[in-house]
């Protein structure tokens, strides 16, 4: 019996000893075995005031590594990475345009890389995980489209009907919608864009009025399978550009949020009484890219648009009002603020939201009360 158990407890020692040596070079095989970089790796950085989606791809081409990186809540692809080297499992890649570096480590299973993102003396943590062939994830897509012979570049995500459509203010585009446009695609189809002549679409014929950019925009939705109808958002300029697109395309828009947006009421006021203010502006601007300065010259074409425009009877329209500006005298802003409330007052049932303590970007400031006030007018019986 005793040499029984003696034999037992052999086998015993003899099993576990095997065991632990298959775990130990298991182990060793996954800290040995190469990382293999190749393909796309989707991250977060979050930035703060931002999180921002960014896309690794990396390729191997005669032993050589080389990457692209896309952020598309900027409407930014394929923006060159200099330099990409492996070392193990370390991987480390530099792009000198934005002052950058990124240093991971890749896990056992090659799944993902974490790390950290160093920018102009900043850190973030900063974790890619590679993203699988069938991998969607409701993720924004970004999409050129031609119009007519230049394209503009669309940023597009989301499901359902209306469709929510993100029209920036002067000068800006997709990525003035990075901190709101990934939050409404959670429950609606979402596309902003950048016009033409900003970010990465191409310039457009002139003059570049509100008109022009409406129709412009029309034949990007229609191209790109984005079917009517549309819930507006447009923010500051971006006011007057989706008032004159519902004017046009009265039946296809079934709602408009106004975020902080240009009044040619106030536009008037300016010119009679801010002379000065106006020429610094313009002094500005022309400084400015050319397709900024295409837009800045048919601002007046654009006011004289909106002002004839007409809103689509029975649609809802919500209008945020912010308090704060640092670029305008506390008495201009209070008229702002007057000009807004008498233009809401000519549509039947328009609503005014008087933002306290916040400034022109509400949707950066506050992308919780935008984001609650586009859900409402999609779901008015919340």
């Amino acid at each position: 019996m005793k040499r029984s158990i003696a034999f037992a407890k052999t086998c015993t020692v003899a099993l576990l000893l095997t065991l632990s040596l298959a775990t130990t070079f298991a182990a060793m095989q996954d800290q040995t075995a190469p990382a293999k970089p190749e393909g796309d790796w989707r991250g977060t950085l979050d930035a703060g005031v931002a999180k921002l989606n960014l896309i690794l791809h990396v390729v191997r081409k005669d032993g050589t590594l080389s990457a692209t990186l896309d952020s598309p809540e900027q409407g930014a692809t394929g923006l060159a990475v200099d330099s990409i080297t492996l070392n193990g499992k370390s991987l480390r890649f530099e792009m000198q345009s934005l002052g950058a570096t990124y240093e991971g480590v890749f896990s056992n299973d090659g799944s993902q890389i974490q790390g950290e993102f160093r920018q102009q003396g900043q850190k973030f943590p900063l974790t890619f995980k590679r993203i699988s062939q069938t991998d969607s994830q409701g993720s924004l897509t970004l999409q050129k489209v031609d119009v007519g012979g230049h394209s503009l570049n669309l940023l597009m995500g989301g499901q359902g009907s209306p469709a929510v459509v993100f029209e920036g203010g002067f000068g800006t585009g997709i990525a003035s919608w990075s901190t709101v446009q990934k939050e409404v695609a959670a429950f609606a189809r979402t596309v902003s864009y950048d016009r033409a002549g900003l970010g990465q679409s191409d310039l457009g014929p002139k003059p570049r009025s509100a008109k022009q950019i409406a129709t412009e925009l029309h034949t990007a939705l229609e191209k790109a399978g984005i079917k009517p109808p549309y819930v507006l958002v447009g923010h500051s300029f971006g006011g007057i550009y989706v008032r004159v697109f519902a004017d046009m395309y009265p039946k296809e828009v079934v709602g408009m949020v106004l975020i902080d947006p240009s009044q040619e009421s106030f536009n008037d006021w300016l010119k009679k009484s801010q002379l000065a203010r106006l020429k610094d502006a313009q002094a500005q601007i022309a400084k400015a890219p050319e397709g900024v300065q295409a837009e800045a010259a048919a601002t007046e074409v654009s006011y004289g648009e909106a002002r004839v425009a007409k809103v689509p009877p029975g649609i809802p329209v919500t209008l945020l009002s912010a308090t704060e500006d640092e670029t305008m005298p506390a008495d201009a802003r209070r008229l702002w603020i007057e000009k807004h409330e008498e233009w809401i007052a000519t549509v039947p049932g328009g609503k005014h939201i008087v933002v306290e303590k916040t400034q022109h970007f509400i949707q950066a400031q506050q992308p919780k009360l935008v984001i609650e006030t586009i859900q409402q007018m999609l779901n008015p019986q919340r």
